[in-house]
């Protein structure tokens, strides 16, 4: 089972090569990978601080495939977001990351012997 540190270092990673990969077809380099890794490793544990691991069962709805699905549609009507000012293309861009490092966590999770709930508890 993956512990903190592994959820964090995934969605580092994962959002770092993202977003280095966009910056390079769009030809630019900026500090924003290593931003974005940090918000990602920060965001990717809010399903754990919605449901404490305090017993082996703790998976309910913020550990769900119904949750998960959610949060890819959310993020799906984000990236459609037109956003004009400055700040609401930064909020826009945390948003997206911490919705994809959220993710993250689920997908790790449903790698793991116990998986995800279809629902879980409401």
């Amino acid at each position: 089972m993956a512990n903190k540190i592994a959820h964090q270092m995934i969605a580092a990673v994962l959002t770092t090569v993202v977003i280095t990969d966009k910056e390079a077809r769009e030809g630019k380099q900026t500090l924003a990978p290593f931003g974005s890794a940090a918000w990602a490793a920060f965001c990717t544990n809010l399903p754990d601080k919605l449901e404490p691991a305090i017993h082996p069962h703790h998976r309910q709805f913020f550990h769900s495939v119904t949750c998960a699905l959610l949060i890819a549609g959310g993020l799906y009507r984000l990236s459609h977001w037109d956003a004009q000012t400055e700040w609401d293309k930064l909020l826009k861009f945390c948003l997206i990351v911490a919705g994809a490092a959220y993710l993250t966590h689920l997908m790790v999770d449903a790698c793991t012997k116990r998986s995800l709930p279809l629902l879980g508890k409401i």
